[in-house]
């Protein structure tokens, strides 16, 4: 199956709250897709390759760590920002080692996320 390149935004969380905040954050400017859960994101990633995804790592099913895992073993070109509520020193580190390009604590500043946005997406 053929990978359709895009210029979007893919936010993986299952907190709704969260996904409604980055749609007031982003879905203005950007094309959003966003789904609660690990193995969600798989199936969407499959077809898709977002610029950009902003990732949780405490969700049901598949966490973000286990995704993080999972897609460091496929070298996607996605830029891949952890938003997560977790302690920073205890999964940062690992979190870089998959290849993270930021590690955001929860509650998100907006201009971070917008600035994160638009650094990667222009």
């Amino acid at each position: 199956m053929e990978t359709i390149q895009n210029e979007s935004i893919f936010v993986v969380d299952d907190d709704q709250g969260i996904l409604d905040s980055f749609d007031a954050m982003l879905g203005d400017d950007y094309p959003l897709h966003m789904v609660n859960n690990g193995v969600d994101a798989l199936e969407y990633l499959d077809r898709h390759q977002p610029c950009l995804m902003f990732l949780d790592l405490k969700m049901p099913r598949m966490n973000g760590l286990e995704l993080l895992k999972t897609l460091a073993a496929r070298k996607l070109s996605t830029v891949i920002v952890v938003v997560t509520a977790l302690p920073q020193e205890q999964y940062q580190e690992l979190a870089y080692e998959y290849g993270v390009y930021k590690y955001l604590q929860k509650p998100l500043d907006v201009d971070e996320v917008e600035d994160i946005a638009a650094v990667v997406l222009h």
